[in-house]
């Protein structure tokens, strides 16, 4: 059996309260149950009634699940908005039964006490200083933000598990009262609002963004504020909310949290060591004054904040470990089965009923097989499409950013992922943008084409000029001679003059003797080899006259004419000739074979250029796209669909391709592909049209590939056999145009067009003309 190793991080499930912004009292419950969870303090929460803040708080956050805390229609009908977000806990946070204790549906605080505990010897960490439950009086003005900031427990009665008993039991915590009225105290010791933190750390799959701590300038009775406040500390920014109405009882807490800060921040960079306020707006001027003569760096919250491009949310991890995993086979596809062992948490059979998240990458394996992937782009809709593919329950896995999520129980000790068909998942992607997708009669000749070959790193052979001619001058009925073969392999194209043999004399199509040329026999004899054509004979029948092609697994030298049925002795004709080849049936039917050669070679060169191991990208070609009903799409065809997946936060790049081998691209054929790659979902995809011609392009279709750009979007690539055949991409042109580019990301290839194409060359070509681009 194959291996692979599997890099397995735990992390609890980011919950997602949505509650009113006039509704105080289910931010305080939302509050409280947060508290509860391991992890807690990193669950957001979202407003029902500002919607488009809320999308972008769901999204930035990465939510498992959204649970609603309250009972407006608006809070009720949130989780609908995101179908994809499935509740593994059925609505269910917490178990209760009549005649044993409750238990909890996701992993708690209980159970990190227990871990940390029983299991390592950090609990030891809480004896001293200790951990202090701090109290306030209910109508302390602030006491909101003193629940915010450092935590309580709902009453036991309300969900049946008395959290505050688990914690003095198990801790010896000392209650902490703040006076109303009384300065505030800096706090050093652990409350229950940290101890939701405690074990976790940032895991590196998420690039970070604005991580400034210092201070919140805010109004607590405000809900927006609080919940504000509460949002950017669950994005791991450490903050201390002030009320400037409450000025005189932070008079001397503000120094001390800030020299507290400084310190915290002298391994930064020297721009990066000053206190932070956070402000909303309206509040930027006092904020700036907050700390007097010092200028803080003041970060206005407003419409960006939650964007993506400003704050951007950790993923928080509990631990991390590598697995061995191991192949095997469910049904067709590859399955890789794999063990959890070293689990950060309790997996004690008391917390079986609680769900986790395993966050899931898998190093190697799969390599050659194109048909299926374990590297799905990250796009949330498609979570119950990925469930349901690579781990069958529906409502049990979350995709995430170069990771898989699978949610488990504390209890499991392993599991498993199906590999996951490229060409469902193709089909899954146009399915979001409104068309039915369809494998076409190319793309399965092309696929056929390519695993004949060994993969698509093995079709370089195409990149010859002269193995593209041999193949469109005989039909799948014609038979030729291996002179012919090698006469049109190894000479130069009366209509492309500049393409020659030499040019490939060290491209690799399969093992040889170091040192030495490729030569045109060897590449006719790795042909016939990989089954691309077929050794016959032509015999003569002495009663018809007529001739016909016998394979070589058929040839006797009593033979049956095919075309008259006569029997006769063919042994004379094999002594004095010499055999004739075939294309096979894998070549199609038709004599351009239905344009899968030239899809093949531009799958292969943008393979090798774009998508590396680390890449973890697909292809899939030619597709029939139908639009669904109601949908105002064209019916059409892509030649070839690429997915490849980037680091968060950049979007995966998804590539439509357009190919043809002699005919023109025409305004239809550029309209049709525009609407196809605006109908991809923008908040998931940069979309790239890719038009590729063995000739060069004319004035027209240049004119037509330049309209599908804009002053700020540069979407498309135009490549040609100068572009094709080389090793590397822009190889030629470098040598012809004086443009160099490396052109590994599809932006830098669209970047690459626009300098050949639609900023030069100094005098462009008439109407009618072709350009000098070879």
């Amino acid at each position: 059996m194959d291996t692979a190793r599997v890099d397995i991080a735990y992390r609890p499930l980011r919950i997602a309260w949505t509650i009113h912004s006039g509704d105080l009292d289910s931010l305080r419950r939302a509050v409280r149950l947060s508290h509860t969870l391991w992890g807690g303090r990193f669950n957001p929460i979202v407003l029902a009634d500002r919607p488009d803040e809320a999308r972008q708080i769901v999204e930035v956050f990465r939510a498992d699940l959204i649970l609603p805390v309250g009972n407006s229609q608006e809070v009720k009908d949130l989780p609908g908005k995101f179908p994809h977000l499935i509740d593994p806990l059925m609505g269910l946070l917490f178990l209760r039964h009549q005649n044993e204790p409750g238990r909890a549906h996701v992993l708690d605080v209980h159970n990190l006490l227990v871990h940390h505990r029983r299991d390592t010897p950090k609990g030891e960490a809480w004896e001293e200083p200790g951990i202090r439950r701090f109290l306030w009086d209910n109508d302390d003005p602030l006491a909101d933000v003193f629940l915010v900031q450092f935590g309580a427990y709902p009453d036991a009665d309300d969900i049946g598990i008395d959290y505050l008993d688990i914690l003095v039991s198990a801790t010896r915590a000392v209650d902490q009262r703040f006076d109303k009225g009384q300065p505030i105290p800096l706090v050093e010791h652990p409350s229950i609002g940290s101890l939701t933190t405690f074990g976790l750390r940032q895991h590196h799959t998420i690039r970070a963004g604005l991580s400034y701590p210092g201070f919140f300038l805010g109004d607590a009775s405000n809900t927006t504020d609080l919940a504000d406040f509460w949002n950017l500390r669950a994005a791991n920014i450490g903050l201390l909310f002030v009320d400037s109405s409450q000025i005189a009882r932070y008079v001397g807490l503000i120094p001390e949290y800030a020299n507290m800060v400084r310190a915290n921040l002298s391994h930064r960079p020297d721009h990066e060591q000053k206190v932070s306020v956070w402000a909303r707006d309206a509040r930027i001027d006092e904020a700036i004054q907050l700390l007097g003569e010092e200028k803080p760096i003041v970060c206005g919250i407003g419409d960006g904040t939650w964007n993506g491009l400003n704050v951007r949310p950790p993923m928080m991890v509990l631990g991390q470990e590598s697995s061995l995993g191991v192949f095997g086979r469910d049904g067709e596809r590859p399955r890789v089965s794999f063990a959890f062992k070293d689990k950060p948490f309790s997996g004690d059979t008391w917390f079986y009923t609680q769900h986790l998240v395993s966050s899931v990458s898998l190093i190697g394996g799969l390599y050659g097989d194109d048909h299926y992937a374990f590297h799905p782009p990250y796009v949330p809709e498609l979570n119950e499409f990925f469930a349901r593919s690579m781990h069958l329950q529906y409502n049990k896995l979350r995709v995430e950013p170069e990771r898989i999520g699978l949610v488990i129980d504390a209890t499991e000790h392993d599991s498993y992922l199906n590999a996951l068909p490229v060409g469902e998942l193709v089909e899954s992607v146009f399915d979001l943008a409104g068309s039915s997708a369809k494998l076409s009669a190319g793309g399965l000749i092309t696929r056929q084409l390519i695993s004949r070959l060994g993969g698509i790193r093995n079709t370089r052979v195409f990149k010859i000029p002269g193995v593209r001619r041999l193949l469109k001058t005989h039909g799948p009925t014609a038979s030729f001679t291996k002179t012919a073969a090698l006469d049109l392999i190894g000479s130069t194209d009366p209509n492309n003059p500049g393409a020659r043999f030499s040019d490939h004399e060290d491209l690799s199509v399969e093992p040889r003797e170091i040192g030495s040329k490729l030569t045109p026999q060897m590449v006719f004899g790795h042909l016939v080899a990989n089954r691309l054509f077929r050794i016959g004979a032509e015999l003569t029948c002495p009663t018809c006259r007529l001739v016909s092609w016998i394979a070589l697994d058929s040839l006797k030298q009593r033979v049956t004419c095919e075309l008259c049925g006569s029997e006769y002795d063919a042994t004379r004709q094999l002594v004095d000739g010499k055999f004739h080849y075939r294309r096979t049936g894998v070549l199609g039917l038709e004599k351009n074979t239905q344009g899968a050669v030239p899809v093949t070679l531009v799958l292969e060169q943008l393979t090798r250029n774009l998508s590396g191991v680390l890449h973890n990208g697909v292809y899939a070609p030619s597709y029939d796209l139908k639009p669904k009903v109601g949908v105002d799409l064209p019916v059409c065809e892509v030649d070839f669909v690429m997915i490849l997946p980037k680091t968060y936060p950049d979007k995966a790049s998804l590539i439509l391709g357009e190919t043809k081998d002699g005919t023109s691209i025409n305004a239809d054929d550029i309209r049709n592909l525009e609407r196809i790659a605006d109908a991809i979902p923008k908040h998931r995809f940069d979309t790239y049209i890719v038009l590729t011609k063995l000739v060069p392009f004319t004035a027209e279709e240049i004119e037509l590939a330049k309209s599908l750009n804009s002053p700020y979007r540069r979407r498309v690539i135009m490549l040609t056999a100068r572009e094709l055949e080389p090793y590397h991409l822009y190889e030629r042109t470098a040598k012809e145009l004086g443009i160099t580019s490396y052109g590994g990301t599809a932006e830098g290839l669209a970047e690459t067009t626009h300098r050949i194409y639609f900023s030069g060359p100094a005098t462009p070509p008439q109407k009618g003309e072709k350009t000098n681009f070879r």
